[in-house]
């Protein structure tokens, strides 16, 4: 079974075939678009999960994480456009970013203090922390552009 990332990469490939061929309706434009975008998260979100450091260094483990904090602060406020939506929409939306932000804010108050206990506790945790922000990501970005 293909990942979501694979799956994007696919229907990336297809659309881009489209496109050259003049084939690709401009009203779909905004789906496309939030496709890239979605593989670029995908991406960057595992470029984190495998550069987290092994090591007990704080030092080391603090620059890493500022770098992916950071990223992770974007999610919450960039790419709020999509299709205009009635009440229910925008209740959607609102409920799916406040399970988001939940979800960030959980984490970063567990690495405000962290202290690994052996070198992999680390990237462990960042892989945790990746892959239970992401489904919460995914279903916030569906609220404004459904793939």
């Amino acid at each position: 079974m293909a990942t979501v990332l694979e799956q994007y990469i696919d229907l990336k490939g297809r659309i881009g075939a489209k496109i050259t061929a003049g084939n690709f309706p401009p009203e779909q434009m905004l789906q496309y678009q939030e496709m890239l975008y979605r593989i670029d998260v995908l991406e960057t979100c595992m470029a984190f999960g495998k550069t987290a450091p092994v090591t007990m260094d704080q030092r080391v483990l603090s620059y890493h994480y500022q770098m992916l904090d950071a990223f992770i602060m974007c999610l919450l406020q960039e790419r709020r456009l999509g299709l205009p939506g009635d009440e229910k929409v925008k209740n959607q939306r609102e409920c799916a970013y406040n399970n988001l932000n939940t979800v960030i804010a959980t984490f970063r108050k567990q690495f405000s203090s962290f202290k690994p206990t052996a070198a992999d506790t680390y990237r462990s945790t960042i892989h945790n922390m990746i892959n239970t922000i992401l489904p919460a990501w995914m279903s916030y970005r569906n609220t404004y552009v459904a793939l």
